[in-house]
């Protein structure tokens, strides 16, 4: 006799194990090892090829579109030649050995693939320049730089080192590797990869500059806080503000745009939007986000569908990859814009980037119109770390949201908003903050070479566009663009010249613009956390502060004077703060800020957004930490005896033109704010000797 119940209660279990093993496959994350597979991505896409592979002698060498890569088995190196915009070295990667047992398993125009026995990896090289190795047991890799680095920028083990006609990327599966990365050293990093981990060099360009394109394709970017599908008469007004639409409004756009993206009105309200604007012989392109995407994830119940221009979530790391490109092929199939507009991407995975990028250009074609909205592409916001071959198969970056305090900056135009022989996309600086639009912003962002949107929303800047930016594309302009490029390259080396003295550590007293010895307590604004009302004191000379690890208790000292360095001479003692342990803070009127310190047993420096983890050392010792800065970067040293100093980074820093607002001292959190971590920690103690701050 066949037990039903028990049958039904089998198939049950086995419905419920098959749709949980659904959900786990939903959550994989993609990674470096997936890109290794020779099943993904087999085909070039986007005119991106691999163009032979040949062996010689000792040698094997592999062209893409936009490299020369050749694979030394004597010597134990690859060396890393540009193509595009002009011919030469740009990076050598070596793997410390010669190589032997070197098999070319596979070669066609979408990649190349190599495996070798001693030391044991399989390599990888794309048509889009984009070379990986796996090491298969224990490997440590130098990379060297052959170019001198006009532009850098860094998150963790990730790095971009560029000029004015290119250069490389480096990208790495294991974010947490201690690679040493110094821009202005050779090597400019070491990876002691572990067995599996996946190190990736990108060579810059991989892809040519469209100019033809640059100069004609004019999108007109329409958001609102009220509707998407605006009346047929409107639509038509766009008519003579540019040939591609960008339909932007996510809330209005769509029913649920942290869920799928359905027409909010309906799909006759869709077609007649779709139908109209394509009656005008234009392209539109549609808003979706991978980043804001929340479907099957722990963060789909944070949702929301009533809150113009409101994030409510963001998926960092790719679990949601499957289903967002699902709902991204419906809207293709069955709404049929011409494009899509991605709101963000996955800021903390490379290989999660890179992936999104081919499989959503295999999606929408190759003749789709795909945009990245990419202000923070790499890392947290703030950061200018990017990826120029993931870049590659979109057809513009739109970049420098709310950025407006970096639009003084050249390099930021120049190498992270227009990205010209770097990723070469169309650059589009994002300049929808209200604020108006100068003729020596125009300038720059002419002279780096990025593009304008027209904000139909916004009547002052469309007769600007119209009138004052287009008139300027004409067919001169290109060779404009590269005379000024040409120039600028020339002054490159003389600039690096400047930083390298500048970075060697002088070991010479510096000028004194202030300083706070602590004989006495200082006439200053007490910020303490109420966990800890006496956490200051005065003892021996020094400012004793005893409080919870992560509790703030500091001094805010007003400040005006310029200075360009500041110093801390400290001891951790048995004070647990991570990011609220004893530092110096120097902050300026425009929001800039530079925090100096230590945390248990480390050093740390603060350039919000970003962190940066130093050496450790002995929290019962003395030690002092000093930065200094110069145009645009600064450095910290640590120094046990106050003469002989160790530089532990280098970052970005647009020195300030006024004088800073005040100084901060004791237990400073991480971002200068009075407030207390969720976890308040143990109680500690540390000290702080003296604070001084530097001039020239």
């Amino acid at each position: 006799m066949i037990n039903h119940r028990s049958q039904a209660n089998t198939a049950a279990l086995l419905v419920m194990l098959l749709l949980l093993l659904c959900c786990v496959a939903r959550a994989a994350v993609p990674t470096f090892l997936d890109l290794m597979d020779p099943s993904v991505f087999p085909e070039a896409q986007r005119g991106l090829t691999v163009e032979s592979v040949t062996r010689q002698d000792s040698s094997v060498t592999i062209v893409t579109t936009g490299a020369v890569m050749v694979l030394d088995t004597a010597k134990g190196t690859v060396g890393f030649r540009q193509r595009l915009g002009q011919e030469r070295p740009v990076a050598t990667l070596d793997l410390g050995r010669p190589l032997r047992g070197v098999t070319i398993t596979h070669k066609g125009t979408g990649f190349a693939r190599l495996t070798i026995d001693e030391p044991k990896a399989t390599l990888r090289i794309n048509g889009d320049s984009l070379f990986m190795l796996q090491a298969n047991a224990p490997l440590s890799l130098a990379v060297r730089s052959e170019i001198a680095p006009g532009w850098n920028a860094s998150w963790k083990t990730n790095h971009l080192v560029v000029d004015e006609l290119g250069g490389f990327g480096l990208y790495c599966s294991d974010l947490g590797i201690a690679d040493k990365y110094d821009p202005y050293a050779n090597p400019v990093a070491t990876y002691p990869l572990p067995a599996n981990a996946v190190l990736a060099v990108g060579v810059c360009p991989p892809k040519p500059y469209d100019w033809e394109r640059s100069l004609r394709e004019q999108v007109i970017w329409h958001w609102s806080a009220t509707t998407s599908y605006p009346p047929d008469a409107e639509l038509r007004s766009w008519k003579p503000c540019g040939n591609v639409v960008l339909l932007q409004s996510e809330v209005m756009l769509w029913k649920d745009w942290n869920l799928d993206f359905l027409p909010r009105l309906g799909m006759n309200e869709w077609t007649r939007l779709s139908t109209t604007i394509h009656g005008m012989g234009m392209p539109f392109i549609v808003y979706t986000s991978p980043y804001y995407f929340l479907k099957g994830t722990a963060q789909e119940k944070q949702a929301i569908n009533d809150k113009p221009g409101v994030s409510s979530g963001a998926i960092v790391n790719g679990e949601n990859m499957d289903l967002f490109l699902a709902a991204i092929t419906r809207v293709m199939n069955n709404l049929k814009p011409d494009g899509l507009y991605f709101d963000g991407q996955y800021s903390e995975n490379p290989a999660a980037l890179y992936a999104l990028a081919r499989h959503t250009r295999r999606i929408i074609g190759e003749r789709g119109i795909l945009e990245w909205h990419s202000t923070a592409e790499l890392g947290p916001w703030g950061s200018q770390m990017y990826m120029p071959q993931a870049d590659a198969y979109t057809d513009i970056q739109l970049r420098g949201e709310n950025m407006d305090a970096l639009y003084g900056d050249f390099d930021y135009l120049r190498y992270f908003v227009s990205g010209y022989n770097v990723n070469n996309c169309i650059g589009v600086l994002c300049n929808n903050s209200g604020k108006p639009m100068t003729m020596p912003l125009l300038e720059s962002v002419l002279k780096a070479n990025a593009r304008l949107h027209t904000l139909i929303g916004n009547p002052d800047l469309y007769p600007f566009i119209a009138n004052t930016y287009r008139p300027r594309l004409t067919p001169d302009y290109h060779a404009q663009v590269d005379q000024q490029v040409a120039l600028r390259q020339q002054q490159v080396r003389a600039d690096i010249d400047s930083i390298k003295a500048f970075l060697k550590a002088p070991q010479t007293p510096l000028p004194v613009a202030a300083a706070f010895e602590f004989d006495r307590l200082p006439n200053a604004e007490k910020m303490i956390s109420p966990l800890d009302p006496d956490a200051l004191s005065l003892v021996d000379g020094h400012l004793h502060v005893r409080a919870r690890g992560n509790t703030y208790a500091f001094l805010k000292l007003p400040l005006n004077m310029m200075v360009t360095g500041i110093e801390i001479r400290l001891r951790q003692g048995t004070d647990r703060g991570m990011s609220w342990g004893p530092a110096a803070m120097v902050l300026w009127n425009s929001g800039q800020s530079l925090r100096i310190g230590a945390r248990a047993e480390a050093l740390q420096a603060d350039v919000p957004p970003v962190q940066i983890l130093g050496p450790s050392y002995d929290p019962k010792t003395w030690v002092q930490v000093r930065a200094r800065w110069q145009g645009k970067i600064g450095v910290v040293e640590y120094s046990s005896d106050g003469i002989h100093y160790s530089r532990f980074c280098t970052f970005p820093f647009q020195e300030q033109d006024n004088a800073p607002a005040a100084v901060l001292i004791g237990k400073v959190p991480w971002d200068g704010k009075a407030q207390d971590h969720t976890d308040p920690g143990s109680p500690g103690e540390c000290d702080i000797d003296w604070v001084r701050l530097y001039t020239k």
